[in-house]
């Protein structure tokens, strides 16, 4: 510090200002030597010059680290986005915070149900009453999937099914929902038409009496049936990949959920699950010409008990083991079906059969059983979905394994919408959305 000195010392005269330190500075004022400066202008420009030069190297340090957290960022960023786009979206923008499957995922694996419900909206269900199903995963309940990712599985299974999307589906509030419908299968009198429910027109002279009628309803019950699956990942995959484990749960969840509920749409029996199209009530049959054979005859026949509304919108199911008897089909000027007169067997086929799409899948019977080539219109299937999805994790069923057990649980229903054929006004034809080849 700076002193003014009283007398000389060492040489400095009287009156003259010297810089010590501050020891020396007590020292000399206390023997009356010097005095302190009080006005010393000096000392508060090389403070201010000191403050100036840590506050620059702080500068540079935050620098530094923001430039290292960009990096970070920029390479996490194009990480995801080289990511396949339909499993995982477009990746967010490199925050080390932004919301992805995979993190959710991670979170639910460990149990973190307060940052679930903050930063997913996840709420945590329990499975009460449900013994066996915990006692299966080692967790007695589940979180529910985020309404952005819950959309994300619904758009893999889409990709998956060809009977949800073209069905009607209806969103469940509760387990259980009553839909009202108007009568079209009860067979009417002779040219009435049935899909009125029952209404008669009538034509009547002046001044005579009207005949009263009313429509006639039904009323559908969906139940939510719970469909659940099971599947076990390696705890490498959680701690070394958020990406990893995005593309193994979205996409195995999503399509076998979608495989399973495609099965029970298709041949389910109705009892604790959907009511399959094949063995519905509603459902009719064509007798085929010649056992284990798919023949012309067969599908014509197959198209006449079709649901005359239902012609533009109808699609055909068949089994992969129908294939080869499809491809070999031919009209009755023997005109091969799948193959191109013009480009013969160089092309892929032409799946299309009477100007309607054809999807072989292993969810029908093999050839030569009732339901190895169908003819359905699913917007007469109605689809009722509690539109959520949940998800549980343990780690304690194979503990030992070093593995983590996942469980998923969906609830929906299907039912046709009709209880039984349609019979047409002339009393004797019926026709239905749904045909089975017999």
């Amino acid at each position: 510090m700076f002193v003014e000195l009283k007398k000389s010392f060492l040489g400095r005269a009287a009156g003259e200002r010297i810089d010590v330190s501050e020891t020396d500075a007590q020292h000399l004022i206390q023997q009356q030597t010097a005095v302190a400066v009080d006005d010393d202008l000096i000392g508060p420009a090389v403070t201010r010059a000191l403050d100036a030069a840590l506050a620059r190297q702080s500068q540079s340090i935050d620098a530094a680290v923001n430039q290292s957290l960009k990096v970070f960022a920029d390479a996490r960023s194009l990480s995801r986005k080289n990511a396949a786009p339909v499993l995982f979206g477009s990746g967010g923008d490199g925050d080390p915070h932004g919301k992805t499957f995979g993190d959710w995922a991670l979170a639910v694996a460990r149990g973190d149900r307060n940052y679930l419900e903050k930063h997913y909206g996840s709420r945590f269900v329990e499975y009460a009453g449900k013994a066996a199903l915990a006692e299966a995963s080692g967790v007695t309940g589940g979180y529910t999937v985020p309404p952005d990712f819950y959309q994300q599985l619904m758009s893999i299974m889409a990709e998956e099914t060809f009977v949800r999307q073209r069905a009607f589906v209806v969103p469940m509030a509760s387990s259980t929902m009553q839909i009202p419908y108007l009568d079209a299968s009860t067979v009417q009198a002779a040219g009435v038409s049935p899909f009125f429910g029952g209404v008669q027109m009538y034509w009547t002279a002046e001044s005579q009496t009207r005949t009263e009628t009313e429509p006639q309803f039904k009323q559908l019950d969906l139940k939510a049936w719970e469909l659940s699956g099971y599947s076990v990942s390696s705890n490498v995959l959680l701690q070394d990949s958020v990406i990893g484990l995005e593309k193994f749960l979205m996409t195995l969840f999503a399509k076998s959920l979608a495989w399973f509920e495609e099965y029970a749409f298709l041949q389910g029996n109705g009892a604790g699950k959907p009511q399959g199209m094949l063995g519905a009530a509603a459902t009719v049959s064509q007798t085929r010409q010649t056992a284990n054979q798919v023949q012309y005859a067969d599908v014509a026949g197959m198209w006449a008990k079709l649901l005359p509304i239902s012609w533009g919108k109808a699609i055909w199911t068949c089994s992969p083991s129908v294939v080869p008897q499809l491809l070999q089909l031919k009209d009755g000027a023997n005109r091969a079906i799948f193959i191109s007169i013009d480009q013969g067997a160089t092309k892929s086929p032409n799946w299309s059969l009477l100007g309607r799409p054809v999807f072989p899948t292993e969810k029908v019977p093999a050839l030569g059983t009732k339901g190895d080539v169908m003819l359905l219109d699913p917007s007469f299937y109605i689809v009722g979905d509690r539109m959520q999805i949940e998800i549980a994790a343990s780690e304690h069923v194979n503990f030992l394994k070093n593995q983590m057990t996942w469980r998923v649980v969906e609830r929906v229903d299907g039912q046709p919408w009709l209880d039984k054929p349609v019979t047409l006004q002339d009393g004797v034809t019926q026709v239905s959305p749904f045909v089975a080849l017999n």
